[in-house]
């Protein structure tokens, strides 16, 4: 016998789910942009797998990056 696993998904862009839409440790997916989510243990939902890319041409001097891949050209400095 075959078990089938469904996420909770969205086909729409810049989607995040809301906290009270997830158990903790729950995953949905954003299939329109690529974004895996979960929501952890403080009640927070949390992107733990992105298809974003970001491309930086300058300095990044200060402030949070959340991203999977960064692609820099000059300075990278927190």
């Amino acid at each position: 016998m075959t078990n089938t696993v469904l996420l909770k998904r969205s086909g729409t862009a810049n989607a995040t789910p809301i906290a009270g839409a997830l158990q903790y440790g729950e995953l949905a997916l954003n299939y329109a942009d690529g974004n895996l989510f979960y929501k952890n243990s403080s009640n927070v939902v949390t992107v733990i797998a992105s298809n974003q890319f970001v491309s930086v041409t300058g300095n990044i001097t200060s402030g949070n990056v959340n991203t999977g891949n960064i692609s820099a050209t000059g300075n990278v400095s927190a």
